[in-house]
């Protein structure tokens, strides 16, 4: 903590127009304090040895977005956005200034609701963030791309605030790459939807073996909203995706889905918890992962459903194949309920091939390593087949 409070005090101009909201975030971390290991959201994270960089500062190499539409940050700071009419996509100081009074209450109530020090943490350091607008009624077929470059080791905080209107459509794609062993990020991402909005967020994660990443997504959703989250990871020295998901008003729908595939000594952490909040909304979480070598990854995910969240459906589902003996796998799926007219399920499964569906492809000719990866892969389908066309992650 002395660290990151020198690192507070001497690096940022207490001039410059986003030091505001930085004091405001850094006095919440504050409140929250560093995670502890008895915490449950963090209890499999080894956090201990864990080394924080200094934040990093604006990138003289931006990079290259070839996407169409796409929007570019650097180092965790935004850099320039290729966007069709009438989609508005500005610097985040910026945006105060046009959207001042919606950016601030919404800030100023996310700040408050959170209690993940990590996502705090990003708030007190982040550099230049973006905001995106799609005007009400918008629809937009091709993805949009956000890409994040890593070219430094220093900490690289990008935070992308986004707001649908009324019956607006996207599918955004999230990529992440570094040029830099032992990078460090901590992406925050904030979207909301308007009543009858429909959100694709897809989260393709390529990071270094020695890299270390932390990913926040926050989303509401108002009266007959989608909501669609997949992310694909492949994991980093440690890599930790928190969702929460709140669904606010009647008939609003979420779709949670990811799958990590992990080999050597990587790791991907992931903590969900998805809100009911109005009566005759829907959600449904299913996680998939595939570990080989030393890799470790955890599922902690929670269904909370409010006493005025009547009629809800909520499922939850984890699965993890373990392809080696020296794989670890924890999983912690739960429900908090208090509404009685509620439909809802959890599961986890921690599993190996089956000896039966082995045996019966190698007495078909099959070699043992390629009946394996036929099986890792058809393990893997339900989640990768749910990617919408045109899509690749």
């Amino acid at each position: 903590m002395q660290q990151l409070e020198g690192y507070f005090e001497t690096l940022f101009d207490p001039k410059e127009s986003l030091q505001t909201w930085r004091q405001k975030a850094w006095s919440r971390f504050l409140e929250l304090g560093w995670p502890r290991p008895k915490q449950e959201a963090f209890q499999y994270l080894p956090l201990k040895d864990l080394h924080i960089p200094q934040p990093a500062l604006p990138s003289q190499a931006a990079g290259h977005a070839a996407a169409p539409y796409s929007l570019l940050f650097a180092d965790g700071f935004f850099q320039h956005a290729n966007l069709p009419q009438p989609l508005i996509c500005l610097k985040l100081d910026a945006a105060m200034l046009v959207y001042g009074v919606f950016l601030q209450n919404r800030i100023s109530r996310s700040l408050k609701e959170e209690t993940d020090p990590i996502a705090v943490m990003n708030g007190a350091f982040q550099g230049k963030g973006a905001f995106l607008y799609v005007p009400p009624d918008t629809c937009i077929e091709q993805p949009i791309e956000i890409h994040h470059h890593a070219t430094t080791r220093q900490m690289a905080s990008p935070r992308l605030q986004i707001f649908l209107g009324k019956g607006a459509s996207a599918r955004i794609v999230q990529r992440t790459s570094s040029v830099e062993d032992f990078s460090f990020c901590n992406i925050h991402i904030d979207a909301s939807l308007d009543a009858g909005a429909s959100l694709f967020f897809g989260d393709s994660q390529k990071w270094t073996a020695s890299s270390t990443c932390f990913e926040s997504f926050r989303c509401t959703l108002k009266r007959d909203s989608r909501l669609h989250f997949l992310s694909v990871s492949r994991g980093a020295k440690l890599a930790r995706t928190s969702i929460k998901v709140q669904l606010l008003e009647e008939n609003c729908e979420a779709l949670l889905q990811g799958l990590n595939v992990l080999d050597l000594d990587l790791q991907k952490h992931t903590h969900v918890l998805v809100e009911h909040v109005a009566p005759c909304c829907r959600s449904r979480q299913h996680f998939k992962g595939i570990l080989r070598g030393k890799s470790r990854s955890s599922f902690e995910g929670k269904i909370l459903v409010r006493p005025e969240a009547q009629k809800t459906e909520a499922y939850q589902l984890n699965n993890t194949l373990l392809l080696s003996d020296e794989a670890m796998s924890f999983a912690k799926p739960n429900l908090e309920i208090f509404a009685d007219d509620v439909k809802a399920s959890h599961g986890a499964t921690v599993c190996q091939l089956n000896e039966e569906e082995l045996f019966y492809c190698r007495s078909r000719g099959i070699p043992l390593p390629l009946a394996q990866e036929t099986l890792a892969a058809g393990f893997c389908n339900e989640i990768l087949n749910a990617v919408p066309p045109g899509i690749s992650l």
